[in-house]
């Protein structure tokens, strides 16, 4: 759904049409206004539009990081499930050779645990 709406950014009024699900786009309008004040606020005056480029830059540089950062918890979680995923089929193998044992032994009931191979997991 597009909404228009009217945001301030740096003084000036922009009348917008926002398609954003669950985004205000005054607190979008809001965060890039901090920014170019943050870098406005240097003894260094640039003109607004250098201005805009530079805080353009400066989010999609927070953007690409913050992209980066999901990329590397992805992976990780990826590389977790592999690990307990491993851990459940050698548990699965442990509990079949420990049940294919109990088969031919034809009714004997004595289970051995192999301590050492479940303290590895």
């Amino acid at each position: 759904m597009t909404d228009k709406s009217q945001i301030t950014i740096y003084g000036k009024t922009y009348n917008i049409k926002a398609d954003l699900s669950g985004v205000n786009p005054q607190d979008l309008a809001d965060y890039v206004n901090e920014k170019m004040h943050e870098l406005s606020s240097g003894k260094i005056k640039p003109s607004t539009i250098d201005l805009a480029i530079l805080t353009a830059l400066n989010i999609a540089g927070e953007l690409f990081e913050t992209k980066e950062i999901v990329k590397q918890e992805m992976t990780q979680k990826k590389s977790g499930r592999k690990e307990e995923e491993q851990k459940a089929r050698h548990l699965v193998q442990m509990v079949e050779k420990e049940l294919s044992q109990i088969k031919s032994s034809r009714g004997g009931c004595q289970v051995s645990y192999p301590l050492r191979e479940l303290r590895k997991l």
